[in-house]
């Protein structure tokens, strides 16, 4: 029985070595765990001791140098966040531009960033629906350019909106007229 009982006793030893080694391994891991929460109270505490005491030169002194380098930092911060700022709203008009509208004169699809109309030539002043709105006020009348639809004088020879030549056009509505 003696080679029996030194297996056991072995064996019980080399359990009692792994749970102390597990047990270690976990009061390791509980030790790392209460040092993060320390220094995130430790940070607390400093961050609430520095906004209270930053402005009194007597508990200032001899920690100028780390009051100097928060208050680098906070500027640094604040710069940094004005530059998102200012990135989100180049963003956003970027969005607003690319996202288009329809050509109030001929219904042809462009973007913020087009200067004229693809399809009608129109200037994109006149193209965007509000200020199509804004500048009609009512219903157009008299004669019509053929490209854009805007409205020509009955002697103009090109139309104002677009730059298309219309004297065929309004020697059309002349001729209509006379009729």
């Amino acid at each position: 029985m003696g080679f029996l009982d030194n297996v056991t006793s072995a064996v019980n030893r080399g359990t009692a070595a792994a749970g102390r080694g597990a047990d270690k391994i976990k009061l390791n891991a509980r030790i790392a765990e209460l040092n993060r929460q320390r220094q995130g109270l430790a940070a607390q505490l400093g961050a609430s001791l520095y906004e209270t005491t930053r402005e009194d030169a007597a508990l200032r002194a001899g920690r100028e140098a780390l009051y100097d380098g928060i208050a680098q930092v906070d500027a640094e911060r604040k710069e940094c966040q004005r530059q998102i700022a200012a990135i989100d709203e180049q963003t956003a008009a970027a969005a607003t531009a690319a996202a288009g509208f329809a050509c109030s004169v001929c219904g042809a699809r462009m973007t913020g960033a087009d200067l004229f109309c693809s399809s009608c030539g129109s200037p994109a002043e006149k193209a965007r629906p509000q200020a199509a709105a804004a500048q009609e006020g009512g219903a157009p009348t008299g004669p019509a350019c053929p490209s854009c639809g805007a409205p020509i004088g009955e002697g103009d020879l090109f139309c104002m909106g677009c730059g298309a030549k219309v004297e065929k056009k309004a020697d059309e509505e002349d001729s209509k007229g006379e009729e």
